[in-house]
């Protein structure tokens, strides 16, 4: 399975990042949640501007995490949480 994660990526209201990966050249989106960034990661913030912030500092574990999930799940759509990202 060919994973590349894209610079797409966006807030999201359900205090949610997310972003774009491309598996097997078909788009598929990922998130992940506000609790996670701030259990994992230390964000405090809850605004658009410091979800993005935390998400672009962190960017390769979640990557990693999300990756991983993919891998599993075949190639579908992941929310990542603070249990995926330990």
């Amino acid at each position: 399975m060919r994973i590349e994660f894209t610079s797409r990526r966006h807030a999201v209201a359900a205090a949610r990042v997310a972003f774009e990966a491309n598996v097997d050249n078909r788009p598929v989106w990922c998130s992940v949640s506000l609790d996670a960034l701030n259990d994992r990661f230390g964000n405090t913030g809850t605004s658009a501007h410091a979800l993005l912030s935390a998400f672009e500092a962190n960017r390769p574990s979640i990557e990693l995490a999300a990756r991983h999930a993919l891998e599993k799940n075949g190639g579908q759509s992941v929310e990542l949480e603070t249990r995926d990202l330990e």
